[in-house]
C-alpha cells in the first residue's frame, strides 16, 4: 500500500492519487495489462531531457493510457490532478489532440473519480452506462 502524501493544504497529492489508482488497477487481471503510465514527469539534466525529446517525449502527455477501445473510442488518456492542481497548456493541448484522433480524454481530480472513470470506460461497473459531465471529463 502506498504511503499517503499530503499537500500543505491537507489535500492528497497527485502522486498519492496516481499510486493509489495504479494499486487498484493491479488487482484486476485485465486492467493491469492495459493501463499504462508514461514517465513524463520529474526533473532531469538538460542533456538527458534533450535525449528524451529527440526520442519522442512530448510535454503534456497524460498520466494514464488505457489500451482498450470502448464506447466508440480507440483508447483513453487520463490526466490525474490533486484538487489543488492545474492543467497546463501542454496537457490541454495533448488532451485536445488525442480527442481529435478518436481517443477518450479526461481529467480526474480524486482517487474515486479516477477509479469510477476507469470502471465506466472499461465497462467494469454495469451501473455506469453514461458519462456524468459534472465530473470534469473532457472528451
Amino acid at each position: 500500500m502506498s504511503k499517503t502524501k499530503y499537500l500543505i493544504s491537507g489535500e492528497i497529492s497527485e502522486e498519492t492519487i496516481h499510486k493509489t489508482v495504479m494499486e487498484w488497477v493491479r488487482f484486476n487481471p485485465l486492467l493491469k495489462r492495459l493501463v499504462l503510465h508514461f514517465p513524463n514527469e520529474g526533473r532531469r539534466s538538460i542533456r538527458y531531457g534533450k535525449l528524451l525529446k529527440d526520442m519522442g517525449m512530448r510535454a503534456g502527455v497524460s498520466d494514464l493510457f488505457i489500451a482498450m477501445g470502448n464506447h466508440g473510442y480507440l483508447g483513453a488518456w487520463i490526466e490525474l490532478k490533486s484538487t489543488q492542481g492545474t492543467v497546463s497548456e501542454a496537457q490541454t493541448d495533448f488532451l485536445k489532440d488525442m480527442s481529435e484522433q478518436g481517443y477518450f480524454t479526461a481529467v480526474c481530480w480524486s482517487i474515486d473519480e479516477a477509479i469510477n472513470l476507469i470502471k465506466w470506460y472499461c465497462r467494469l461497473d454495469r451501473k455506469s452506462t453514461r458519462l456524468n459531465s459534472s465530473h470534469g471529463y473532457i472528451s
